[in-house]
Parts: C-alpha cells; sequence; structure tokens
C-alpha cells in the first residue's frame, strides 16, 4: 500500500532510541524529511544525574549518532533538546519548519517515564516532559499543519494510562500525565478536524530492544520480566517496527476518516474489552 507520505515533512521529538527512532526511520523509508530530537548531543552511559534513568538506563545514542544512522534511510535533522523545557520545544519545532520548508506531521514522543520519585519533583518532570512538551508541540506547530492540511498529529500514549498494571520504575505520574494527554489529544482532535488536521494517540504495550528497559528488566529483574512476558498470548513482546507501521498509516492520507482515537498496540497484553 502506498501511503501517500512522499515528501512530506515530519518532526518526531525524542527519536535518538527506540521506538521513536523507529518511527523516523519509518517516515523516511516513505520519503518523508524528518527532524528529531533528544536530549544529549552525542553517545551517553546512562548516570544518577539523569531524570530519566530507566527508561535509558544503558544510554544509547545522543543526536549526532542518530542523525548520521538515519540519513541513511533520507533526509534528517536533528537537535539537542530538553523536552521539559516549553521553550526548547517551540523553538526546536519552529526552527524544523525552517529546515524542512513547513511541517505536515507532528509526532510528540518525549516521556520521563522511569526512575522518577513520587515528590513533587517528580510530579513536576513527568507534567513538563509527558504533558506540556505535547501542548508545545502542537501549539508551536499549528500554523504550519493548517497551512498543509490535510495534515497529522500524533501522540505517543502508554497503555499504563488505561491498563491497571503499574509497570516497575515508572510511578503514579506516568500513567496519569499520559492519561492527561490523550484527554487533550481528543480534545485537539474535535476542534481542529474541521481545519483539516487529525490528532490521535497510539499507545504501546511492552516493546523490546536491545539496550531498552526490558533488555534491562530481563538482565535485572528477571521475575518481573518473565511474569510479564507470560501475559503475552503470543509469547513475545512487541517491536518498535510494529509501532512504526501504526504511526505511519495513522498520519498517511490513508488514515483520513481516523480522528480522535486512541490506538492501542500491544499484542493482546490488556484484557479490557475495547469498546
Amino acid at each position: 500500500m502506498d501511503l501517500q507520505l512522499k515528501g512530506k515533512k515530519v518532526v518526531v521529538s525524542a527519536a535518538t532510541r527506540g521506538v521513536a527512532r523507529a518511527i523516523a526511520a519509518r517516515f523516511l523509508d516513505e520519503g518523508c524529511i524528518v527532524s528529531i530530537c533528544g536530549r544529549r548531543a552525542r553517545r551517553s552511559d546512562g548516570n544518577a544525574a539523569d531524570p530519566v534513568i530507566l527508561s535509558n538506563p544503558l544510554g544509547g545514542d545522543g543526536v549526532e549518532e542518530a542523525v548520521a544512522e538515519l540519513k541513511n534511510h533520507g533526509p534528517a535533522f536533528g537537535s539537542v533538546v530538553n523536552c521539559g523545557d516549553f521553550d526548547q520545544v517551540t523553538n526546536w519545532v519552529k526552527h524544523s519548519a525552517a529546515q524542512m520548508g513547513g511541517i505536515d506531521i507532528v509526532v510528540s514522543c518525549a516521556s520521563a517515564l522511569g526512575g522518577i520519585p513520587r515528590s513533587p519533583k517528580g510530579w513536576d518532570i513527568s507534567y513538563n516532559i509527558d504533558l506540556r512538551s505535547s501542548v508545545a508541540m502542537f501549539d508551536a506547530a499549528y500554523p504550519y499543519l493548517k497551512a498543509a492540511a490535510p495534515s497529522a498529529f500524533i501522540q505517543m500514549g502508554t497503555i499504563t494510562a488505561f491498563e491497571n498494571h503499574t509497570f516497575v520504575g515508572s510511578g503514579f505520574s506516568y500513567g496519569a500525565m499520559k492519561a492527561a494527554v490523550i484527554n487533550y489529544v481528543h480534545q485537539l482532535a474535535l476542534e481542529f478536524m474541521g481545519e483539516g488536521i487529525r490528532c490521535n494517540c497510539v499507545s504501546p504495550g511492552p516493546i523490546y530492544l536491545k539496550g531498552g528497559s526490558w533488555d534491562y528488566l530481563e538482565k535485572e529483574m528477571p521475575d518481573y520480566f518473565a511474569s510479564n512476558l507470560a501475559r503475552q498470548p503470543a509469547g513475545r513482546f512487541g517491536r518498535p517496527d510494529e509501532i512504526a507501521d501504526v504511526v505511519s498509516f495513522l498520519a498517511s492520507p490513508r488514515a483520513s476518516w481516523i480522528t480522535g482515537e486512541n490506538i492501542c498496540v500491544d499484542g493482546g497484553f490488556t484484557r479490557n474489552t475495547k469498546y
């Protein structure tokens, strides 16, 4: 199926690794131009000063390494951005629009996820990274999305927002902020569909990748890892490319009549009947 994405200009936050990086690569493979951001310029090991420890326990690529690899797929740009800083996110989106000549698709993936203490500071971190960065991305991109319409805004959610299952290290704030983001995106969908801007969420279940959080938990907490794996009907966790496929379709003209949805992509991990 031709997703009709060739030439589209895409911004993807927090895309130096994991699911977001797979999403950026998928858009590039579809012929898009992509701008990403990340917390660090270069590869770094995880350290105690990093507020996002569990979600990146083994370190990972910085923007420079990620962009160098992504350029093997197509034209890619990258900037160092603290997604917990509203102004930095705003400026990055505007800078990306100038680099690419506009924006057709926004994918908001930044999340504090793990290592967040159950404290006022921990809640502030989750609020700024998970919720306010999404608001900053849409607000900054809105003029470009309106000019490019039909266009799309995709928010990365999580099954933790609606599943009674708190993943280790994620704290209460992670699910709470993601639930708020899902509600926010639904409101955007109703407000801006008339202007040709579709807004949707994609909520993954557990995703396994080398160097990721579930790889870390497999080594450090094997019993916990095994208990979660046992909940998967297929006997495996998801892959980043399986999320990227859904996001690219949802952002494409092929999904022109889908807006205001929260698409659960978890291989049957959640048990609730979804109607």
